[in-house]
């Protein structure tokens, strides 16, 4: 499981949560954000399509009580890639 546009691989929970929902290893992911950089890919041909899981990283920023660094955990919503490539394809056809 890995992110279309970064090729980068999830781990850890994410892993979990993606295969819980019904992936396999093979499948590929997007943000909303990230899905509006394919070609032919607008916010209305993302619409009505529902996000597939949401997952989490930890960033490291400074707390502003005490000045120390902390790990934050942020939240994101991603899209199979399939059907939104699926859509493009059907529109360009």
């Amino acid at each position: 499981m890995k992110n279309y546009i970064t090729q980068n691989d999830y781990s850890g929970a994410n892993i979990d949560i993606l295969s819980e929902a019904g992936f396999n290893e093979d499948d590929s992911f997007v943000t909303f954000k990230q899905a509006l950089k394919i070609k032919g890919v607008t916010g209305k041909t993302l619409k009505g399509l529902k996000s597939c899981a949401t997952l989490f990283f930890f960033k490291e920023e400074e707390d502003k009580k005490t000045g120390e660094k902390v790990l934050i955990k942020k939240y994101f919503n991603v899209f199979d890639v399939k059907p939104i490539l699926d859509r493009v394809n059907q529109k360009a056809a």
